[in-house]
């Protein structure tokens, strides 16, 4: 019996690949997204697994300033620190500069160690001398690096006496962090006309808004499984449209129904296959093309991760949906007749 033609990998099934990369493309990279914001809760709850309160003072223009005297009785259990706008230059942009003074000890390292000026290891600009305009204008040589999975990358870690310089605030803070806050210490705190708030409550609500836009999920993975089986119908229905004539001649020669679907499956299988590993490709370098660019914008703690697990599912949900969208053409071409299928062609010559 006479063989069934080889796959052809020709300018149709080049585009069709193509497009179902794109779509596996932003499978991925949606995935990517969601799953380094849940990494991202999870890094958080590890750190602040104690329970760390953020207390500042509300008034008119945001977080008034207040000094140390006025929480002297627990001032043992909190890190005072200062934070303020500045514009950095010439780089002409705009940074938040914060201090904090951890005395006691009371935070996880490093993130209390600010002896000196430094600023965040992500910024292009870690070494060199700068000058920070706010209130005040100071000169400044940056002499080293800052990491810390925390504070996003545009923020500059400096020594208090820089930050007091910048608001003319010297000897006076504007947030405190406090660790296992008792009932006396949160009254004391209120009564004075402070706003404690929970680390581990802000956490919660993250997590609560990450788990919903996880359950959401299916409404990126579906569409796009759809779009992924229109193409490989459209690209099946278009190989049996050219190729019925010669299918025809070897379903008279003895080619059986599962010889002629196979065929047809497995040249959807190929593309979509194809279409899977390069679409994956591209997430890939999209996801942290992404992390780059936004890391401008979202503190350093929100990142890209792309697990293994990930990738299969994308590769799977591509292929699956190719073969599927490929069974009605298929299917049609499988149950019609050698007769009717020379015929057919016959006609349109």
């Amino acid at each position: 019996m006479r063989q069934l033609p080889l796959f052809k990998f020709g300018s149709r099934a080049k585009s069709t690949s193509l497009g179902i990369a794109l779509c596996t493309m932003f499978i991925v990279a949606s995935f990517s997204v969601v799953n380094g914001l849940g990494s991202s809760m999870d890094n958080l709850s590890a750190t602040f697994e104690s329970d760390y309160s953020l207390i500042t003072r509300p008034g008119d223009e945001g977080m008034s300033y207040f000094e140390e005297l006025e929480i002297d009785e627990i001032s043992d259990r909190l890190a005072l620190g200062v934070v303020t706008s500045a514009r950095i230059l010439p780089y002409d942009e705009m940074v938040t500069v914060f201090s904090v003074a951890d005395t006691y000890g009371i935070l996880p390292a490093p993130i209390g160690q600010s002896t000196e000026t430094v600023l965040k290891s992500k910024l292009d600009y870690s070494l060199g001398a700068i000058t920070l305009v706010g209130t005040a204008t100071l000169d400044l040589t940056l002499g080293g690096t800052y990491s810390s999975s925390l504070f996003p990358s545009d923020w500059l870690l400096a020594s208090q006496n820089v930050t007091w310089a910048l608001t003319t605030q010297v000897g006076r803070y504007n947030y405190a962090i406090a660790e296992s806050l008792d009932d006396s210490g949160l009254d004391l705190l209120e009564e004075r006309g402070f706003s404690v708030q929970p680390m581990v409550g802000i956490i919660d609500f993250l997590e609560s808004g990450v788990g919903e836009i996880r359950s959401d999920m299916s409404w990126v993975l579906l569409p796009s499984a759809f779009v992924i089986a229109v193409l490989a119908y459209s690209f099946i229905g278009a190989e049996v449209s050219d190729r019925r004539h010669e299918i025809g001649i070897l379903k008279t020669l003895g080619a059986g129904r599962l010889r002629v679907m196979s065929y047809l499956l497995g040249d959807a299988l190929l593309i979509s296959a194809w279409g899977g590993v390069l679409g994956i490709s591209l997430g890939i370098v999209l996801s942290y093309a992404i992390s780059t660019s936004a890391s401008a914008v979202f503190t350093s703690v929100f990142v890209m991760r792309v697990d293994e697990w990930l990738v299969v599912i994308a590769f799977l949900a591509t292929v699956a949906a190719g073969v599927l969208g490929a069974l009605l053409p298929a299917t049609r071409m499988t149950i019609s007749s050698p007769v009717e299928d020379l015929k057919e062609v016959g006609r349109s010559i």
